[in-house]
C-alpha cells in the first residue's frame, strides 16, 4: 500500500491506476487521506453495485425481518415443491 497526493494523481493518473492493479493506493490531500484506489474487475463492480444499492439493501432487510417474524420454510420443502412443479423425481 502506498500514498499519493492529489498533485501526483493529477499528473500521473494512468500510471497510478496501473499501480493500483498491484496494491491499494491511498490518495491524500494536504497530507490527510481522502480516498483509496483499489483495482476491481467487471465482476467485482457488479458485486459492489449490488452490495451497495440502497434499494437492494432495503429489500433484503425487509425480507429478513419478515423471515424472523413469520419463520422460514425448510430447504427440503422448497426442493419438494420445485420438483413437483417440474415433474421430476428426486434421485
Amino acid at each position: 500500500m502506498r500514498f499519493a497526493g492529489i498533485k501526483e494523481l493529477k499528473h500521473r493518473t494512468m500510471d497510478i491506476l496501473k499501480e493500483s492493479e498491484n496494491e491499494d493506493i491511498i490518495i491524500t490531500a494536504y497530507g490527510k487521506p481522502v480516498a483509496i484506489l483499489h483495482h476491481i474487475t467487471e465482476e467485482d463492480l457488479t458485486d459492489y453495485l449490488i452490495e451497495n444499492d440502497p434499494v437492494f439493501k432495503t429489500k433484503i432487510e425487509e425480507a429478513y425481518t419478515e423471515y424472523v417474524g413469520k419463520g422460514g420454510v425448510p430447504a427440503d420443502a422448497i426442493m419438494k415443491k420445485l420438483e413437483k412443479r417440474r415433474g421430476t423425481k428426486k434421485v
